[in-house]
């Protein structure tokens, strides 16, 4: 069974760095720097439409399939809130008044269909990767979004699972739930929250869709 897991945290919290480890991966890099580690992943500076970051990201798994001879067993979107606010940005260029929030919520739902159509149709783990803003006035931290699809959750509401990395006292804890934090997750034998140093993402995934395919045989 595929995964999808979100990923979010502020900058500079060390979120990129848990892809390090990864295995039978493809990263897609939207996040205006440049991916850093010896994985396969391909470089996105910009695009102009959804479209065009699906195709490129169609082009890049066959890239990978034939350089490998086997598909991804994972795709990584570092970061949808990069993406998102492209989105947003190429919408505001080339519409005007309301129009520009429904062909972003159109741009929204073609990204998140292929997710969930395409990727994991095809078996394929999903991780996204999130920038977080705190809101001091909730106490809470909030993800990127805008429209109706922040009123619906934003990509939280698209994944199973989600993990967040707190920085406190100089050290990161990555907490699997949380009221304060974008954080849930469904497996009772995890802890709160572990330092990140314990974790690692593909021990992770490989422990969600173990999980996963022992619910799934229970479906009728």
């Amino acid at each position: 069974m595929s995964v999808k897991l979100l990923i979010s945290a502020e900058a500079n919290s060390g979120k990129t760095t848990l892809t390090k480890n990864l295995e039978n991966s493809l990263v897609v890099s939207h996040d205006g720097k440049r991916y850093p580690f010896p994985v396969p992943h391909v470089m996105v500076p910009t695009f102009d439409s959804v479209k065009e970051l699906l195709d490129l990201t169609v082009e890049k798994i066959e890239a990978y399939n034939s350089k490998f001879n086997a598909y991804p067993d994972t795709i990584v979107f570092d970061s949808v809130s990069k993406i998102f606010d492209t989105i947003h940005a190429n919408c505001n260029e080339k519409y005007k008044g309301f129009q520009i929030y429904s062909e972003l919520d159109k741009e929204v739902v073609a990204f998140t269909s292929f997710i969930e159509n395409s990727l994991v149709a095809s078996n394929m783990n999903v991780v996204l990767i999130s920038h977080a803003l705190y809101d001091a006035d909730t106490a809470k931290y909030n993800l990127v979004g805008k429209g109706s699809f922040a009123k619906r959750g934003g990509f939280l509401a698209e994944v199973d699972e989600a993990v967040f990395i707190e920085v406190k006292s100089n050290k990161r804890i990555l907490h699997f739930r949380s009221a304060k934090h974008p954080a849930r997750s469904l497996q009772e034998d995890l802890p709160e929250n572990m330092p990140i140093e314990e974790f690692n993402l593909q021990d992770h995934i490989n422990l969600l869709a173990g999980n996963a395919s022992a619910v799934d045989e229970f479906a009728l």
